[in-house]
């Protein structure tokens, strides 16, 4: 299996926070951050839906800014 590093971008807030939840688990920041990916796949393909994982108080915020379709819907001009 091959393997693509791919770079999220943190504010040094959250890098603080992920490099002290590590250190308690006596693991890597990558390890953290691999797991947490891997656990949010495995919710969305066992039927979790985009409410299930932003909650309905930030929904509305988070898909102004994350949206694929809002985003492709902008861009298109319509």
């Amino acid at each position: 299996m091959s393997a693509t590093t791919m770079g999220v971008k943190l504010d040094e807030q959250t890098r603080t926070r992920l490099k002290s939840v590590s250190e308690k688990l006596d693991r890597t920041s990558h390890w953290f951050m691999k797991k947490a990916i891997l656990q949010l796949i495995e919710k969305v393909e066992a039927g979790a839906c985009i409410e299930d994982v932003v909650g309905p108080d930030t929904l509305e915020k988070d898909s102004l800014r994350h949206s694929i379709t809002l985003r492709r819907h902008m861009n298109s001009g319509s």
